[in-house]
C-alpha cells in the first residue's frame, strides 16, 4: 500500500509539472543551455543554433567572440564542419520544403547559398555528407523507421533502409536518433519502452552488407557517433531518487556500482572494443555522470564531485578531475591541444559567454 501512495504521488508531481510546462509555454523562452544546440566546429569555434532568440551564432573560443550568422535557428536541419579547405556547410528547411545549402567560413563569413531540390516531408530529419571520390554529395532522410539515401538529381533515393524493430517484451520500440556520415554505415539509437521500463539500444548497420547488429544492455541513455567503420558510445545518467523504490521494475544504475561511460564498436565486426567505466556518487543532491564527445576528444562531467575529465583516441587520459567550469552548468565547447586550453560555453542573464580553462 504504500509502494502504491508513493507512486500516486509521484504521478501527482508530473502531472503538476505538466500543467506548469503548459502554462510556462506561453511565457518568452529565455536563452540557455536548454534552448542552444551546438556544433563544434574545431578546437577553436563552435555554431550556436538559438532556438529562444532563433539565432544562429558562431562563437570564436579563444576571443569569446560571437557573430551572427544571418540565417534563421528555426529552419537548421544539419550542420557540417569540413577541412582542407576549411569551410562549415549549414543545411536550411526552405520557405517550400526543400533544402537550402549554405557555406560558411570558420570566421561565419557567408561563402555561398545554393538550392538542393529535396522534397522534404513532415517528421523529416536529415544529415549531409561529403563528396568522396567518385561519389557525390548525398543527404541521408529519417522519417520514423525509414532511412532514404539521396544525391543528385534528387528525386529517387539510391539506398532505402528499414529500421523498424520489435520486441514481445514492450510496447513501443522508437528511432529517437541516428548517425550518418557517409555511405555505407548508419548508426541507429531507440528507446524501448513497456510498462513501466525504459531502455536504451543502439543498431550499427552496414547499408551495402546488410550487416547489423543490435546492442540491447543499455539501462542509461546513450549517445551514438561514427567514425568510418567504427562507432563511438557513450553514456549518461542522472541518479534519480523517484526511480527507487518505485517502481521496482525500472531498471536504473545504482551509485556505487561500476558504470560503462564510453565503448567503441567495429561495425563489420559487430564487436565492442575499448571500453571506459568508472564510479560515479550520489546524495540527496542528486549525482550521476555527462557525457560528450567533441572533434575526437570524450569528456566526462561528475555531476556531484562537479569535476571533469577529458580522454583522447583510444581512451588516452587528457587530464582527470578537474573542477568544472559553472558549478557544473557549463557545456564542453572544445579543446586546443597546442595550447592545452579547453574551452567551455557558459550563460548568465540569457547571454553566452566561453570560458577557458588552462590544461596543466
Amino acid at each position: 500500500m504504500k509502494v502504491f501512495m508513493r507512486w500516486m504521488l509521484v504521478l501527482v508531481m508530473i502531472a503538476g509539472c505538466w500543467g506548469n510546462s503548459v502554462a510556462a509555454s506561453a511565457a518568452p523562452r529565455i536563452s540557455g543551455y536548454d534552448t542552444t544546440d551546438m556544433y563544434p566546429v574545431s578546437g577553436s569555434a563552435a555554431l550556436l543554433v538559438d532556438h529562444a532568440a532563433d539565432t544562429v551564432m558562431l562563437a570564436d573560443l579563444p576571443t569569446g567572440r560571437f557573430t551572427k550568422i544571418p540565417v534563421s535557428a528555426a529552419a537548421v536541419l544539419d550542420i557540417k564542419a569540413l577541412r582542407q579547405p576549411d569551410k562549415i556547410i549549414l543545411l536550411q528547411k526552405s520557405d517550400i520544403n526543400q533544402v537550402t545549402k549554405i557555406v560558411l567560413s570558420y570566421q561565419g563569413r557567408v561563402l555561398s547559398r545554393s538550392w538542393i531540390p529535396l522534397k522534404l516531408a513532415d517528421g523529416d530529419h536529415v544529415k549531409w555528407t561529403a563528396p568522396a571520390g567518385k561519389a557525390k554529395e548525398r543527404i541521408m532522410v529519417q522519417n520514423g523507421n525509414v532511412f532514404r539515401l539521396y544525391q543528385s538529381p534528387w528525386r529517387q533515393p539510391s539506398v532505402t533502409y528499414d529500421a523498424k524493430l520489435s520486441d514481445e517484451r514492450f510496447e513501443y520500440v522508437s528511432v529517437i536518433d541516428w548517425d550518418f556520415q557517409g555511405y555505407p554505415y548508419l548508426a541507429v539509437k531507440y528507446m524501448a519502452q513497456g510498462i513501466m521500463s525504459e531502455y536504451y539500444w543502439v543498431k550499427t548497420v552496414n547499408l551495402y552488407t546488410k550487416k547489423e547488429t543490435l546492442f540491447d544492455d543499455f539501462i542509461t541513455d546513450v549517445g551514438v557517433s561514427l567514425k568510418g567503420a567504427k562507432a563511438e558510445i557513450y553514456t549518461s545518467n542522472v541518479y534519480d531518487s523517484v526511480y527507487n523504490p518505485v517502481p521496482a521494475n525500472l531498471v536504473r544504475p545504482k551509485a556505487g556500482d561500476i558504470q560503462p561511460y564510453y565503448q567503441s564498436v567495429d561495425i563489420d565486426r559487430g564487436k565492442k572494443a575499448n571500453v571506459l567505466e568508472g564510479v560515479f556518487a550520489a546524495n540527496d543532491d542528486g549525482g550521476g555522470w555527462k557525457t560528450v564527445l567533441v572533434n575526437g576528444r570524450l569528456f566526462v562531467g561528475d555531476l556531484m564531485q562537479r569535476s571533469w575529465s577529458l580522454y583522447g583516441e583510444g581512451g588516452a587520459v587528457i587530464v582527470r578531475n578537474l573542477s568544472w567550469p559553472g558549478e557544473g552548468a557549463a557545456r564542453f565547447a572544445g579543446y586546443a591541444p597546442e595550447r592545452r586550453i579547453a574551452y567551455f560555453l557558459e550563460y548568465a542573464a540569457g547571454k553566452p559567454s566561453i570560458a577557458a580553462v588552462s590544461i596543466k
